[in-house]
């Protein structure tokens, strides 16, 4: 397991599990979280599922490299996990448009099971 200030990050059969601990996420903290997630997987492709317990609002500048390149990087495929109905509109917007289309299979789930179950077709 691996936890700062702002993440955490747990490999669970195979699959990176991430939950943000503090908001508002900046381009800092998102740099630092593809950093850190990069070192904890030893740079390999992995897949990974995401909860949005706790992220009120992820800046504009974080969102788009979050969805870059480089934000992406060693992601074989990423489930996020969304509690309310606002969070999962949101989120399947970006999802939707250029600007943030996923360069990597992505699906929204309301359950840590289900999403668990998609991603392991993505486990290498």
């Amino acid at each position: 397991m691996f936890e700062n200030d702002f993440m955490r990050l747990e490999m669970i059969e195979g699959i990176v599990h991430g939950t943000y601990t503090k908001t508002p996420v900046t381009l800092e903290m998102a740099k630092e979280v593809v950093k850190n997630r990069l070192a904890f997987t030893d740079h390999k492709d992995t897949p990974i599922v995401i909860s949005d317990t706790g992220v009120k609002k992820i800046d504009r500048d974080a969102r788009q490299y979050l969805s870059s390149d480089e934000g992406v990087k060693g992601i074989s495929a990423a489930a996020l996990i969304i509690k309310g109905s606002f969070s999962a509109h949101l989120i399947n917007f970006f999802m939707r448009i250029a600007a943030f289309k996923p360069k990597m299979p992505a699906r929204t789930f309301t359950s840590e099971e289900e999403a668990v179950k998609w991603l392991k077709q993505y486990i290498k």
